[in-house]
């Protein structure tokens, strides 16, 4: 037997590696849901954004001039929910804007997720998308047709970017981001499509059990990608380790482990160990991310997102709500 550490130390040791750099962004995958969609997803969705648009008005003076200037002549939006709520907090970020406070909320939310990309098909649908939502956000014939004919857009543009993730060896941190809000972002169009016809008469079946099938099928493709970006991190997560040795006596050299580095290399970033026995490469590395990918939250939370949406999904399509200016520009309550 070897005096290297046994696989229940490095198993140990890979559990106290995750602890210690829990709130290190080099070996923890940033791969999560971005927060202003979770935010306005839930059924709370509403309420989450009248609480955003009480607390600006509470904190930011000039607030509600700048925001009734953003909205133009409206006092009222119908239809603030999910996606509806999405584009009205981004109206609220423009607001906020305009009266000099700075904010990182869902107007940061496609640089957050996209960074330096510099051509996806995605964000490019996502922006239309947001952008004619809020040109037509009052005329809601138009509105249907724009969300029917770019979700279908997105939906193809999420095909191939999946395929090429899977199949073609273009996985990456950035790549699985972009398609998991991406697909994220897609259910909320389904949705608010499916609200917008329900409320005009049209049959809720036919919208529930499409985007049922939907998500599903996200669900399904959200394994497959999980599995390939697992492998894809083993493959990009390396270590590097060093050898120190001092002469005992004239003759002999005694030579011993010292430090291990870690290295990303995705990120170029690095993490040393003092304990150079424990420089196992994929004996430390697998353990580790095995770890990561059953215990950190992002990673978790993709999946119970998509499940979480499945299981609102009668009550998502169903609800109604609108967004009401708590005061008009001119200074009176609404």
């Amino acid at each position: 037997m070897g005096g290297g550490p046994s696989h229940e130390d490095l198993m140990t040791y890979a559990v106290e590696l995750y602890q210690k750099r829990s709130d290190d962004q080099c070996f923890l995958p940033d791969v999560g849901i971005d927060e202003s969609l979770l935010k306005y997803s839930g059924t709370d969705s509403n309420t989450a954004l009248q609480a955003y648009s009480n607390e600006m008005v509470n904190l930011v003076p000039g607030f509600i001039s700048s925001l009734g200037s953003a909205l133009g002549a409206f006092t009222a939006v119908p239809n603030a929910l999910g996606l509806g709520a999405l584009l009205i907090s981004m109206i609220m970020e423009l607001a906020l804007k305009g009266t000099g406070e700075q904010s990182e909320s869902s107007y940061s939310m496609l640089r957050r997720v996209f960074g330096e990309e510099k051509a996806s098909s995605v964000r490019d649908t996502l922006s239309e998308c947001l952008r004619r939502h809020r040109m037509f956000i009052q005329n809601e014939d138009r509105l249907k047709g724009e969300l029917r004919r770019l979700e279908q857009q997105l939906s193809n543009h999420l095909t191939i970017l999946k395929n090429s993730l899977l199949l073609d060896q273009q996985m990456s941190t950035r790549g699985f981001k972009i398609w998991v809000n991406g697909a994220a972002f897609h259910v909320q169009m389904l949705i608010h499509e499916a609200r917008l016809n329900i409320e005009t008469g049209s049959s809720d079946s036919d919208y529930f059990n499409a985007i049922q099938v939907a998500i599903n099928l996200y669900l399904l493709d959200l394994d497959h990608l999980l599995d390939k970006y697992k492998t894809y991190k083993t493959s990009t997560t390396a270590y590097r380790g060093a050898i120190l040795c001092k002469r005992n006596d004239p003759d002999v050299d005694i030579c011993v482990a010292g430090y291990c580095a870690i290295l990303n290399d995705e990120k170029k970033c690095s993490y040393y160990i003092d304990d150079g026995s424990l420089c196992q490469g994929a004996a430390l590395i697998e353990p580790y991310l095995d770890y990561v990918f059953s215990n950190y939250e992002p990673i978790l939370g993709l999946k119970r997102h998509f499940s979480d949406m499945k299981n609102n999904l009668n009550t998502l399509i169903h609800q109604h709500g609108s967004y009401i200016l708590p005061f008009s520009t001119r200074g009176t309550r609404m």
